[in-house]
C-alpha cells in the first residue's frame, strides 16, 4: 500500500488529513517535525505532507533537510506544503527548495484526496518511465548506463567493498553463425535468467554489450565462497546453453569470468572493469570456460615471461571499448582528453568544438523528473553524436561534449540533430540551453 506521512503541529488539520486519506493509503501522523525526520528511513512514505508554519522547525526547514539526505530514495520524496498563506513569494521559495506542490488550508477532504491521488499517479508514471529507460529490452537486465551508474553509486556514495565480475560468453559468434540470431537472442535471455537467480536483491546485474554481462556483489567474500559462486555460474550457463542448443557436452560453449576486488583494484566502475577484463582475458587465453581474479603482480610476471605482438596488444585495448555510441567518460578522463587534444591540435590542426548542454525546467513541472530527463538526454547524446566524439556529465543538470573534426561552420549540424530528436513534451517542460566554443580551429 502506498503511504503518506503528515507533519502538522495542529491537531484538527492533522486529523482531517488522516481521516480523508487513511481508507486508501497508509497514513502516519506527527506533530513534531524532528521526530518525523528521524523516522523517515523507517516510514519511507510516497508523499510527505508538511505544514508551513510550525514552531522550532517550519516547512521550509523540513523540505531543505529532506533534500539534503544522502539516501536518494528519501531525498527525492515529493514534499507537499500545507498553508493558509496567499503570498506568492512563499510559494516561489518553496519551489526553489524543491517543493512538489502546495495545498491550501483549511483542508477540504475531497480536494486533498484528489490532489494526493494525482501526485501518486504521476509518481508511478515517472518511476515506470525511468525504469524503462534503464532496462535492456532483450534480457530485462539493467543496460550499460544504468549499470555503470548504480555500481558507481555503491562504490562512491555508499563506499562499499565488493566484487565486480566481468562475464563474457565463449564462442557466442558461433551461436549466431550456426544457429541464427534468433537463437542467439534466446541464449542471451537464458543466461540473464540464470544470473538473476545467483544474485541478491541489493547486488547489481547488467548487460553492458552484445554478450557481455557484469555483476557487482556487495560486501566482503572469502576466496572459497567466490570460487564456489563462479564455478556455479560457469556450470549452470554451460549446461543451460547446451540444453537450449540441443548439443552434446563439449568445450565449445560456456562463459569466462574475470574478477576485480573493490576497493583494492579500483574505487569506480571503469577501473574495476578494466582489471576484471584483464583477468577475463587471461581465462580466455588459457582455454576459456573458467574464472580468474585480477592480481597486480600478474602484469609484472607477464611482462617478464612473455612478449606479445602489437596486434595482440591492440586487440586487448580495443576489447575494453564497450561504448556502442559516443565515448562517454568520467570528468577526470574528459579533462585529460581535452588537454591532449589541445596539445595535439597545435601540430595536427584538426578542428574540435566544445558544447555545454544545460537542462532547464519550465514552471509548474515536476522537478523530481530532472534526473530521469538527464539520463534520457545522456542516452540521446550517446546515440546521436558520432562514435568518435567524447561526452561527460559534468553536473546535476549539464553535459559537455567534444565534437571531433567539427568546425565553426558545421558544428550546428550535430547540435541541431540532437535538439530535433527531443520530443515536443521534453522541449516544452525541460528545455535545453547550450553554449558553444571552439577548442581547436
Amino acid at each position: 500500500m502506498q503511504s503518506v506521512v503528515i507533519v502538522d503541529d495542529e491537531q484538527i488539520p492533522r486529523m482531517i488529513a488522516e481521516k480523508a486519506l487513511k481508507e486508501k493509503y497508509g497514513v502516519r501522523c506527527y506533530e513534531d517535525a524532528r521526530t518525523a525526520l528521524s523516522e523517515l528511513s523507517e516510514t519511507r512514505p510516497d508523499i510527505l505532507l508538511v505544514d508551513l508554519h510550525m514552531p522550532d522547525m517550519d516547512g521550509y526547514a523540513i523540505l531543505n533537510a529532506v533534500r539534503q539526505l544522502e539516501d536518494p530514495s528519501l531525498s527525492c520524496i515529493p514534499v507537499v506544503i500545507m498553508t493558509s498563506d496567499d503570498d506568492s513569494n512563499n510559494e516561489i521559495k518553496g519551489f526553489d527548495l524543491g517543493a512538489y506542490d502546495y495545498i491550501r488550508k483549511p483542508l477540504l477532504p475531497d480536494v486533498l484526496i484528489r490532489r494526493v491521488d494525482r501526485i501518486m499517479k504521476r509518481e508511478e508514471m515517472l518511476k515506470h518511465l525511468e525504469k524503462k529507460s534503464e532496462i535492456d529490452l532483450l534480457t530485462g537486465l539493467l543496460n550499460r548506463s544504468a549499470c555503470v551508474q548504480q555500481i558507481n553509486e555503491n562504490l562512491q556514495m555508499r563506499r562499499d567493498s565488493g566484487l565486480l565480475l566481468m562475464l563474457d560468453l565463449d564462442n557466442f559468434k558461433m551461436v549466431n553463425d550456426c544457429f541464427g540470431h534468433e537463437m542467439g537472442d534466446r541464449v542471451l535471455a537464458l543466461v540473464a535468467n540464470i544470473l538473476k537467480k545467483l544474485i541478491r536483491s541489493d547486488d547489481v546485474l547488467g548487460r553492458i554489450g552484445g554478450d557481455e554481462f557484469v555483476i557487482f556483489y556487495r560486501g566482503l567474500w572469502s576466496r572459497e565462497a567466490l570460487r564456489e559462486r563462479c564455478d556455479d555460474i560457469c556450470h549452470k550457463v554451460k549446461w543451460g546453453m547446451e540444453e537450449l542448443l540441443g548439443i552434446s557436452p563439449g568445450k565449445e560453449f560456456g562463459i569466462s569470468i574475470g574478477i576485480a576486488l573493490a576497493p583494492q583494484h579500483g574505487k569506480e566502475f571503469l577501473g574495476l572493469y578494466q582489471r576484471a577484463d584483464d583477468a577475463m582475458y587471461k581465462v580466455k587465453s588459457e582455454g576459456k570456460g573458467g574464472h580468474a581474479v585480477y592480481e597486480e603482480y600478474c602484469e609484472m610476471e607477464e611482462e617478464e615471461s612473455s612478449i606479445i605482438s602489437i596486434a595482440e596488444l591492440q586487440d586487448r585495448i580495443e576489447k575494453q571499448d564497450f561504448f556502442s555510441g559516443a565515448y562517454e567518460v568520467d570528468y577526470e578522463d574528459f579533462c585529460s582528453i581535452y588537454r591532449f587534444l589541445k596539445r595535439a591540435g597545435e601540430r595536427v590542426h584538426s578542428p574540435v568544438q566544445i558544447v555545454l548542454f544545460t537542462i532547464k525546467e519550465a514552471e509548474n513541472v515536476d522537478r523530481r523528473g530532472v534526473e530521469g530527463r538527464m539520463r534520457a538526454f545522456g542516452g540521446l547524446l550517446s546515440k546521436t553524436i558520432r562514435r568518435g566524439d567524447v561526452m561527460v556529465r559534468c553536473g546535476n543538470k549539464q553535459f559537455m561534449v567534444l565534437l571531433i573534426g567539427a568546425n565553426e561552420d558545421n558544428r550546428h549540424i550535430a547540435i541541431d540533430r540532437i535538439m530535433n530528436r527531443r520530443s515536443e513534451e521534453e522541449r516544452k517542460n525541460y528545455p535545453i540551453q547550450y553554449e558553444v566554443n571552439t577548442l581547436i580551429s
